[in-house]
């Protein structure tokens, strides 16, 4: 498999919090293996590791120690990112995280998102590609700043996250992570993660708009298509669990033989994006059961399409995805 890519955006934002910091931004790009000039093609996809490398150079040169924080603070509107535009125009938070967690890919291969109902409400997982490195640690403070902040503003609302947890360990000084989350943080944790209410998800957003919500994710999704075929062997699963999910042998050691790895090979893979097969196969679920019901299918019909022996096993999961029957978030779709 070919090294994973992200879109070249998240790097023009460093470079450009690099000028800000009179850092050297030609030795920087050189010692990445990156170009000025190609930084402006919307299209241009760089391997995960030249934003690592050039996040941990940033940092040594810098000595800020929050510059995952810092980033967060750079404009990351992209006119020719539809994706971007998708969240803008969601109706909620909710819908926002569930579409943002749809089009990832645009944005970078792998499942780095994961969408995640809890006890309290909803929560966003983020989890970055690869064996763990030190610039993790920010492009994790990044993603998890820009829930928080980008919350606000979209709801005009000082929406606070029940909790926000890192993976790494807490700095010495925490005060700024305070201010910027305004909530309880966690460091050392299982995972990186933020976590907001029910109450909060359900907030609706200022810049609503459905029919343009409906443009940008028909662009969304061509901009999908025009990617090259997956990479990642968690991309490389869910495809397959795709091809297979209704009639087919999705089970994992058939996905293991169709991708030609031995099943420990493949669950080692996962593990180091830090993903599962059960997990991919529960977020595909959820994912096509919404876009099922939405096309107004029989309930009969979408849970043989999601590879489910019998419709009961179907409400069951989707009354512990979405906290009712399908039939109820059918009849939701047609409420005024």
């Amino acid at each position: 498999m070919s090294e994973p890519s992200l879109s070249a955006r998240m790097a023009r934002q460093a470079l450009r919090l690099a000028v800000q910091l009179g850092l050297p931004v030609e030795s920087l790009c050189r010692e990445a293996g990156l170009r000025m000039e190609d930084l402006d093609d919307p299209e241009l996809r760089i391997p995960y590791s030249v934003l690592d490398h050039l996040t941990e150079r940033m940092v040594a040169l810098s000595g800020d120690a929050n510059l995952g924080l810092h980033l967060s603070r750079m404009d990351m509107a992209d006119l020719d990112d539809p994706a971007t535009f998708v969240v803008l125009t969601s109706a909620t938070l909710r819908d926002s995280m569930e579409r943002g967690f749809r089009y990832q890919r645009v944005w970078g291969d792998g499942e780095r998102f994961r969408l995640e109902d809890t006890e309290r409400g909803v929560r966003m997982r983020f989890t970055p590609i690869g064996v763990w490195r030190p610039a993790h640690r920010h492009l994790a403070e990044v993603a998890l700043a820009q829930f928080a902040t980008g919350v606000r503003f979209l709801t005009g609302e000082d929406v606070r996250p029940l909790r926000v947890r890192f993976v790494h360990p807490a700095p010495e000084d925490t005060r700024e992570h305070e201010a910027v989350f305004g909530g309880p943080l966690e460091f050392g944790a299982p995972a990186n993660d933020i976590e907001f209410s029910q109450e909060d998800a359900r907030r609706p957003f200022v810049h609503a708009d459905a029919l343009l919500n409906a443009m940008f994710e028909r662009q969304a999704r061509h901009a999908l298509e025009r990617l090259p075929q997956p990479t990642t062997a968690s991309e490389r699963v869910r495809e397959e669990v795709r091809r297979t999910l209704s009639g087919g042998d999705f089970s994992f050691a058939a996905v293991a033989r169709a991708l030609r790895l031995p099943p420990r090979t493949l669950q080692r893979r996962l593990a180091d994006e830090g993903q599962s097969y059960a997990s991919i196969v529960e977020s595909l679920r959820r994912e096509l059961a919404e876009a099922y019901l939405r096309r107004r299918m029989s309930i009969a019909e979408v849970s043989f399409l999601l590879g489910y022996a019998e419709p009961a096993a179907f409400h069951r999961a989707f009354k512990r995805w979405w906290g009712t029957s399908p039939e109820s978030f059918r009849r939701g779709l047609n409420a005024p």
